[in-house]
């Protein structure tokens, strides 16, 4: 008689769990969270718990780990958790978004921990919206609150995470990245966020047929630099929160050590010119800026023997740990000749702003304060609508006529202009090659930073302003606010404009949405949250 198959619904294994340690070894330790995840999984595979089906059962397996991972943080006093409650508190005035907070304790287990954790991990890996008053995801908060509160008698705890998180102000700059590495892919929060955006952006070289990739034909020096920039500038949707940002949270450090922490942000990517070395570092000139960089000589080994300062240039970037700047990413010799390198030095183009010099970033800064005052006097108001892409490109090069006419030119006898001056005197500031799309259009001088202009914004507003939309538009409202409007251009429109239509598309709630206003954007648009600078770029003395 043939024995009939039976198909058994696979579990997690040690592999899914040792994904989120920084460690690569596991312990018994590991071996009872891991049960621990199991038994999650199976709440969350059952039926009538409202999950499978509705989600895609890796996500599920992921998610399982996840809550799990939040419960090891609980007794191993991590301190991931608390960390998000803080800057919850810090942001919003409250420790959780969302959620009724009756009973909260930010000091222990919450239900609406495990709720939020489940709202906004399934959301994300699922590229759904979820609705965090549905049954389903409350009855599986108060479930794990229950399962786990039972077992923290029993649940071992690991001193591991107070040494890995121990950084002496004179930690190697090497030792600290490994730090990040875990912060950004390996941890139960960001990890799965950022996992899968570097795969993505990864995935993209595949794809690509750019001049670059024919040039340098190294796809793993591409990947290192993706990499590096995850680690160092890309915000979670986590409170908008960096990689820098959560191990400054979370460290145990002085104090005085955060900044320098947070700061790593600060990158500057481009070429470089060699101009020679000393016992400790290398000496490259940032040929965008000229300014001279010392990178210390332990961040890579090159073989000087072979190259001429002056003559010799190279694609990376830099960073700075606690007054050095070390060589994080990728060393691409750039064999381009001489005259692109002019090129280069006359670019019109942005820079990163961590690339000139104080001096330099100074005259930016007061550049863009004048570029402001200009735009309000000429067009009256920060943000400005145009019926078309056309008209809006002619009203700034009239404005940019304006702007040369009535203020840069009117200089004392005998002063030379600032060496920003030609900046704004080039004509063609490529207005007419605007491409939004067509119809309508608009222009917002966001502060400190300069013009951004959108197609979409017209259409935001107007859907603001209707007295009341269809099924299909409140969700394209929301959706379109936080996804395409930056934090101070939402703020203007919310300030001018009624709030009504504004709704969270599951439940069709305005308050919710007013009363996390804040919080929409950061989850929604994180890579808008960032330190505020002029999108400006000088141009060469001579």
């Amino acid at each position: 008689m043939k024995r009939r198959s039976r198909t058994f619904s696979k579990g997690l294994v040690i592999s899914d769990w040792m994904k989120y340690r920084p460690y690569k070894i596991p312990s018994t330790y590991d071996g009872y969270y891991l049960k621990l995840a199991n038994s999650a999984l199976a709440y969350l595979d059952r039926p009538e718990a409202g999950f499978k089906g509705a989600f895609r059962r890796e996500h599920l397996k992921e998610l399982a780990i996840l809550i799990t991972c939040h419960f090891e943080d609980f007794i191993s006093e991590i301190g991931l958790w608390r960390a998000l409650v803080r800057k919850h508190q810090e942001l919003y005035g409250k420790y959780l978004p969302l959620f009724d907070l009756e009973g909260y304790d930010p000091e222990y287990l919450n239900p609406q921990d495990f709720a939020y954790l489940i709202w906004h991990h399934l959301g994300k890996m699922s590229e759904k919206t979820l609705d965090p008053f549905g049954r389903p995801l409350l009855a599986a908060a108060d479930h794990f609150y229950d399962f786990f509160e039972a077992r923290i008698n029993e649940a071992p705890a690991s001193d591991f995470y107070g040494q890995w998180l121990d950084i002496p102000p004179d930690i190697y700059f090497f030792d600290l990245k490994q730090r990040l590495i875990w912060m950004t892919f390996n941890n139960y929060i960001t990890g799965p966020e950022f996992s899968r955006g570097f795969q993505e952006a990864v995935d993209k070289l595949d794809e690509q047929e750019s001049e670059l990739l024919r040039k340098l034909q190294n796809r793993e020096s591409l990947t290192y630099g993706i990499q590096d920039d995850f680690l160092l500038k890309k915000s979670s949707s986590w409170c908008a929160l960096t990689a820098p940002d959560w191990l400054a949270e979370v460290a145990r450090c002085p104090d005085e050590l955060r900044p320098d922490i947070r700061r790593l942000f600060q990158r500057v990517q481009g070429i470089f010119l060699y101009e020679g070395l000393d016992e400790k570092y290398y000496r490259f000139r940032f040929v965008r800026s000229g300014r001279l960089f010392p990178v210390h000589r332990e961040s890579v080994q090159l073989n000087v023997s072979n190259m001429q300062a002056g003559a010799d240039a190279a694609s990376f970037a830099v960073v700075n740990w606690r007054g050095e700047w070390w060589l994080s990413g990728t060393y691409m010799g750039w064999g381009g000749p001489p005259k692109d390198l002019d090129k280069l030095r006359i670019d019109p183009g942005g820079v990163n702003f961590y690339g000139w010099t104080e001096e330099q970033k100074q005259q930016i800064y007061s550049l863009s304060e004048e570029m402001e005052e200009a735009f309000l006097s000429y067009f009256g108001d920060r943000l400005v609508f145009f019926k078309n892409e056309k008209e809006l490109a002619r009203a700034l090069e009239a404005h940019n006529n304006w702007w040369n006419e009535n203020k840069t030119k009117k200089l004392p006898p005998g002063k030379k202009k600032p060496p920003y001056q030609e900046l704004l005197e080039e004509k063609g500031m490529g207005f007419e090659k605007l491409d939004l799309g067509g119809g309508e259009a608009a222009a917002f001088f966001s502060p400190g930073e300069g013009v951004m202009m959108s197609s979409i914004v017209p259409h935001i507003v107007r859907l603001l302003s209707k007295k009341k939309l269809t099924a299909e538009e409140y969700p394209e409202l929301f959706y379109s606010f936080f996804h395409e409007l930056s934090p101070a251009l939402a703020h203007y429109i919310a300030g001018r404009y009624p709030l009504k239509n504004l709704r969270f598309p599951l439940g069709n709630d305005a308050d919710l949405v007013r009363e996390n206003f804040d919080f929409f954007l950061r989850y929604y648009n994180p890579g808008d949250f960032r330190e505020v600078l002029p999108n400006l770029s000088l141009l060469p003395e001579g």
